[in-house]
């Protein structure tokens, strides 16, 4: 992981969209750490355009962003709004991003998915994939994660669960956090800094 003194993404003049399309202008803005970054805006305003912008899947349509960090492991990782899991195991999974067993089963422990290790990735619950996708993501000690309606469809236990696993994955594992989301985020003693598009 890179050190996060100073910010990790650069935003100036940045307008997001598909296709040379615009959906979104977004904000100059200093992406660091110690903060949780909630994205907020309608259906249709550029919010998963403005991710997957930053992740390096969509080129600007115009303007700029400065990465200090590449993309997949170690660097900016997006996570789909939509779990997506490889075919196999939880563990088989968790450990396509870092093949450091260890690794993977520190994260495991924190999201809460040590006894489902040796289940396939298939037979779980909506929640419990969403958990592994957030879990594989940060396996991959991002620089940067870019988490897409991480709360779409989880219901208020579930909620809760994601929102401290959050945390204690901020706490350990210090990436910087992009969540789009149309609920009000609430982290314990994590600021929250809103960007609206």
């Amino acid at each position: 992981m890179i050190n996060l003194k100073g910010p990790v993404a650069r935003t100036r003049q940045l307008t997001v969209g598909y296709a040379g399309k615009a959906a979104a202008t977004v904000p100059d803005l200093h992406l660091d750490g110690g903060v949780v970054w909630h994205v907020m805006g309608p259906n249709g305003s550029g919010k998963t355009a403005f991710l997957k912008t930053l992740a390096g899947l969509l080129p600007p349509v115009s303007g700029k962003i400065q990465r200090r960090c590449g993309m997949g492991p170690q660097g900016a990782i997006y996570v789909h709004s939509v779990p997506y899991l490889f075919a196999g195991s939880v563990r088989r999974n968790l450990e396509i991003t870092h093949p450091e067993r260890k690794q993977a089963e520190d994260v495991a422990g924190i999201f809460g998915l040590s006894p489902l290790l040796e289940r396939e990735a298939a037979a779980l619950s909506h929640g419990e994939q969403r958990r592994v996708a957030l879990a594989r993501a940060l396996v991959g000690c991002p620089s940067l994660l870019l988490v897409d309606e991480p709360e779409g469809g989880l219901d208020e236990e579930a909620i809760s669960a994601w929102r401290a696993f959050a945390v204690r994955a901020l706490e350990a594992l210090e990436p910087v956090l992009v969540v789009a989301a149309h609920r009000p985020l609430a982290f314990a003693d994590v600021p929250i800094r809103e960007i609206r598009l």
